[in-house]
């Protein structure tokens, strides 16, 4: 067990979103690419952000945590709205962002890059707890980042988040280029934080990935959201996921 979240309860139906999302838009420079995304995620849910590249899913986690040049609309994590509010402030009240790129720094061991983001809230992981989660990691504490493989990376990055004491993680590609087998553990990882309580947005590509881990999975179209289709409603819904994605 974990131990952090003591008395954290399973997905209510009737349960206040933790993280609510309305009408939002967001611009890089002059191009405006969100177009009123609209989504709401409960405590102790994982949802999945699905679409073809460049349909506004990275940019929405980049639009919420607050690291987009230009966002307007809604963004509330509990009763907070954090339209307005630094990016600094917002992981303060719980958020941690893992983007894609993972960005481990090269020259610093993995017990250096674990250590460096500053706590947002109490009740983050302890290292053991981290190493417990990643073995691997255990084995590598030493290893500068440069000496890691991809899959050692991300697991690195998402226990760099974990350690802050951010309970609502947002996640983009976790599984992109990475081995099957890395992917289970990633997988068995994300099942592990559900289970104690913790929220996850995730952005991702891979849907077969996304259905072993996820509750529901919204779909984002040119910078809006076009369809949510419930987990347990997948199997009857493929064709359709397939035509979103284009595969």
């Amino acid at each position: 067990m974990l131990d952090v979240l003591p008395s954290a309860k399973r997905v209510s139906e009737s349960a206040e979103p933790l993280l609510a999302v309305n009408g939002l838009q967001g611009w890089y420079g002059e191009s405006h690419v969100l177009h009123g995304v609209t989504f709401d995620v409960k405590p102790g849910e994982v949802v999945t952000l699905l679409g073809r590249n460049g349909a506004g899913k990275t940019t929405t986690l980049r639009a919420i945590i607050g690291i987009l040049g230009k966002r307007a609309g809604s963004v509330k994590v509990g009763s907070v709205e954090t339209i307005g509010m630094a990016s600094r402030h917002i992981a303060r009240l719980g958020l941690g962002y893992v983007p894609e790129e993972r960005g481990i720094f090269a020259g610093l061991s993995v017990h250096e890059n674990l250590m460096l983001p500053p706590q947002v809230q109490p009740g983050g992981l302890r290292v053991q707890q981290i190493f417990e989660l990643f073995p691997n990691l255990k084995e590598r504490s030493s290893s500068q980042g440069t000496k890691l493989s991809g899959g050692e990376q991300q697991m690195l990055a998402i226990g760099r988040i974990l350690r802050t004491g951010a309970k609502l993680l947002l996640l983009d590609e976790p599984t992109e280029g990475l081995a099957p087998v890395i992917i289970q553990q990633i997988g068995r990882t994300l099942a592990k934080l559900k289970a104690e309580g913790f929220t996850i947005v995730l952005v991702e590509q891979n849907f077969r990935f996304a259905s072993t881990v996820a509750d529901r999975h919204f779909v984002i179209e040119q910078g809006r959201v076009v369809d949510m289709i419930p987990n347990d409603e997948l199997d009857r819904n493929v064709e359709k996921i397939q035509s979103y994605l284009g595969v």
